[in-house]
């Protein structure tokens, strides 16, 4: 079942129709597009989710759930300014008090921001918009929970200056999955990228920052970031850390109480990311991580898991990001033994999709990743030094040939790879040498990582028509067992 829901449009602040509609290079107005998983049960609790893309397919129907997918055409994982979130935020309000909705949730960063003024605003049990925005804005993130990094203010219109030093990472608001992040290695490298950024243009820049003023001001007046809407940082310059990066699932529930779902290695070759896997090769920093979540209790973080992102650096651990979800380690999770092809030929439940539900309504978690030590989640980045069609750099009967007989969970391809040709604009890894395909998603048993490098070695050898024009991506570490009560006080 489908429909659209059209929310009163609320001019406020120069935030409302009455501005924007005039203002050229304005975003249109959207609504909500709601459609249905639905529960036969009268007693299911109803839950929104919010801009979920292709996590529907895989959501299965729960007699205790019944789930309202609120989505959008118009919305963009790769272009998230460029979406008029303001009017949709309106009237999914709208449609969430229509509905009696009792918890809404949004699977990635961004549409768990929208799910957490809707939260705020009708009362719900999720976390508050303000502890949101400071993980989805690294900006504010780091003024609030490492001061001590330096950072400079960005504004790509404006033609900025190149830094005196090299490498820099520059990061764009609301966005993920290394989406609006640049690690820039030389002047040439800034000037292509200040290039791409201009492309933005000033109307949709201005009604980004317009919105976040807006509804700090409905939700939060006394702790905004800034007094003006013009003042809201966008973008921002800051330090490029060495090291090995690694992730920290955790759940932060009312109570303060903190659970360890997973803990996940992201690998890297010659800078490059190469792989995300779980769990992590370390011990937890709990005394650093403990730090993390009381900042973020006190803003109201609650009901729902942070991904903490970090360095290990000689002085500690340093925090590269917090998301506000679980960690991209494919899309699903099987909870049996995986040696069977015919377990991962089967339809799996949705990573965490229960996790997330319960959280969102207030209620415990029920199971976990670090339930199940033993299962690894790779999500393996494909690079190519090769441009032209795809058809001539992959062999594309192979790829499919793989998924079908469950080799892999799925494969998330990458523009350059949906539209077939691998263009100059997409080198744009390892200092222009690299363009990234997609991710392929796995199921492993971590501590065999010896035998899943023959096996990643043996595809990729096998996916790519010229040897030599791909990164190969090799495990290096074996797994930590995970304890769930790692950060208990």
């Amino acid at each position: 079942f489908h429909l659209a829901w059209s929310g009163a449009a609320i001019a406020t602040m120069g935030c409302g129709t009455s501005q924007q509609t005039t203002v050229p290079g304005a975003l249109p107005q959207v609504s909500v597009q709601a459609t249905f998983v639905g529960a036969s049960g009268n007693d299911a609790k109803h839950v929104a989710v919010i801009l979920p893309g292709g996590y529907t397919k895989l959501m299965q129907p729960n007699e205790k759930y019944h789930y309202h997918i609120l989505a959008q055409d118009t919305y963009s994982m790769g272009q998230p300014l460029k979406f008029n979130v303001d009017s949709f935020v309106e009237s999914a309000i709208q449609y969430c008090k229509k509905h009696k909705i009792q918890g809404v949730f949004g699977f990635d960063c961004f549409p768990s921001l929208i799910a957490s003024i809707i939260s705020t605003s009708l009362g719900l049990q999720g976390p508050s918009f303000r502890s949101v925005f400071h993980c989805i804005s690294k900006y504010y993130m780091r003024k609030e929970l490492s001061p001590e990094v330096p950072m400079t203010k960005l504004e790509p219109l404006s033609s900025p200056a190149p830094p005196k030093s090299f490498p820099v990472v520059v990061k764009e608001i609301d966005c993920q999955f290394y989406i609006g992040t640049w690690i820039i290695y030389s002047v040439e490298q800034w000037e292509q990228t200040m290039k791409h950024l201009q492309q933005r243009n000033q109307a949709e820049l201005d009604a980004r920052k317009k919105f976040y003023f807006k509804w700090f001001q409905k939700l939060h007046p006394n702790d905004m970031p800034e007094s003006r809407w013009e003042d809201y940082v966008l973008y921002h310059v800051e330090p490029f850390f060495e090291g090995r990066e690694q992730q920290i699932e955790i759940v932060l529930e009312q109570d303060n109480h903190l659970l360890v779902a997973d803990t996940g290695d992201i690998i890297k070759e010659n800078g490059i990311i190469t792989m995300f896997v779980t769990p992590g090769s370390f011990d937890i920093p709990t005394t650093w991580a403990h730090n993390i979540t009381k900042k973020l209790h006190a803003m109201g973080y609650k009901n729902q898991a942070i991904d903490l992102e970090f360095i290990s650096t000689q002085d500690g651990p340093q925090v590269v990001e917090i998301n506000s979800r679980y960690s991209y380690m494919g899309f699903a999770s099987w909870y049996s033994d995986h040696s069977e092809k015919g377990a991962l030929l089967s339809k799996p439940d949705l990573r965490n999709l229960e996790n997330r539900t319960c959280s969102c309504l207030g209620q415990p978690c029920p199971r976990f990743p670090s339930d199940e030590n033993i299962i690894s989640k790779l999500a393996v980045a494909v690079y190519t030094n090769k441009g032209g069609p795809v058809e001539d750099i992959v062999d594309l009967e192979f790829l499919k040939k793989y998924l079908a007989e469950g080799h892999a969970e799925c494969w998330t391809p990458k523009p350059a790879f949906k539209a077939g040709n691998v263009g100059p604009e997409e080198f744009t890894y390892g200092g222009g040498k690299w363009a990234k395909l997609g991710f392929m998603m796995l199921t492993a048993k971590r501590v065999e990582w010896a035998e899943t490098n023959a096996k990643l070695k043996a595809m990729f050898e096998k996916l790519f028509k010229h040897p030599g024009s791909y990164l190969l991506a090799q495990d290096d570490e074996i797994g930590h067992e995970v304890d769930k009560h790692a950060l208990d006080y």
